[in-house]
């Protein structure tokens, strides 16, 4: 992947980041005190020099530091973090490595690298917990490596009746944990009675809502009530907040649609200052809701992907037996309304 970033016309300092893991662990290191960010976690990575690609640097500096060989075909491109430090800003490119049983046992046990740097082995949730542990850069990978590869998106209200139909419903399908995309089908108010019903029967759930739902529920002091919510950007808003990035919060986890090249654009705009956790590009086949829409196909999907500078989800017209091929053409994983809840003890991604 060619080096190619321009960041408010400033220096930039460009790194390659290996997010190791094997299945749920994820291997990362202390930096050293007199380092910048010194005394903080990180994933293990460093500085692309001028003669090589992002890739060979991140084998390069595995390499160097844990003393860790890697194959290209282990790594697999997530995005592009930016982050000003006031002092350095950085363009880190970040791969997914997914690593060997020998070479997970090679490190279970390895509690220092070849830097005498410490190491540990933590999963999704112990980051979590430990964020403020991790320079603020990284703090955007941990929210693209906690996503799930199914994102459930709801169905109107009227499709169960009334509200306890659509809270009875979803309260006993979605799975443990699940993200759920409510999609805006009646009023900010009664979304708001809505979700608070179905949060009550399920905490566990992990909300996405519209920017008009983010709003009410934030004005009327029921932030707490819901959890921390996830914001979903419609096209309209995406193209309105990429150039006016002072009007949204900074540390606002959002989700943007992308249908085209000029959206794709207009997301990498806005997640150079803010916190997009993923691109939904769709639609890749006609859908129900969307009869009309342009198809893209997963040929076109996998180019809006390569475009995109965060995980993609793909969604339009698929299933849970898409998410091979879907994650074959680079999403990280799928969106669905109708085709995601069927067994969830038979299917498990």
């Amino acid at each position: 992947m060619q080096v190619n970033c321009i960041y408010n016309h400033h220096k930039i300092v460009y790194v390659s980041v290996a997010v190791l893991r094997y299945t749920d662990k994820f291997l990362v290191a202390k930096r050293h005190m007199h380092q910048h960010q010194g005394g903080k976690w990180e994933f293990i990575g460093g500085k692309i020099d001028s003669n090589e690609s992002a890739k060979q640097a991140l084998m390069r500096e595995v390499n160097e530091e844990i003393g860790l060989s890697l194959n290209t075909d282990q790594l697999v491109f997530i995005g592009k973090v930016y982050h000003d430090y006031q002092d350095k800003k950085v363009c880190l490119y970040t791969y997914e490595v997914y690593l060997t049983k020998k070479q997970y046992h090679d490190f279970l046990y390895c509690q220092k690298g070849l830097e005498n740097q410490d190491l540990r082995w933590l999963d999704i949730d112990e980051m979590i917990a430990k964020v403020n542990q991790f320079p603020v850069a990284n703090t955007r990978i941990i929210d693209w490596i906690g996503l799930p590869n199914l994102l459930y998106i709801s169905h109107a209200v009227d499709y169960f009746g009334d509200f306890d139909g659509f809270v009875n419903y979803y309260s006993n399908q979605l799975p443990k944990s699940a993200y759920f995309y409510y999609r805006p089908c009646v009023g900010t108010d009664d979304a708001i009675r809505l979700l608070t019903l179905l949060k009550s029967k399920r905490p566990d759930i992990n909300l996405v809502v519209s920017w008009s739902v983010y709003q009410a529920a934030y004005h009327q002091d029921m932030m707490k009530v819901l959890g921390g919510v996830m914001v979903k950007l419609t096209c309209d808003e995406l193209e309105y907040f990429s150039v006016n990035v002072d009007k949204l919060p900074t540390d606002l986890p959002l989700w943007v649609g992308v249908h085209d090249k000029k959206e794709a654009m207009m997301a990498n705009r806005l997640a150079k200052s803010h916190r997009i956790v993923a691109a939904l590009i769709s639609p890749v086949h006609k859908t129900k809701t969307h009869p009309k829409a342009h198809a893209l196909g997963w040929q076109g999907f996998e180019s809006l992907t390569k475009l995109c500078d965060m995980p993609s989800m793909a969604l339009g017209g698929l299933t849970y037996f898409d998410m091979n091929h879907a994650k074959h053409h680079g999403a990280k994983g799928i969106a669905g309304i109708r085709g995601l809840i069927l067994s969830h003890n038979s299917q498990h991604y």
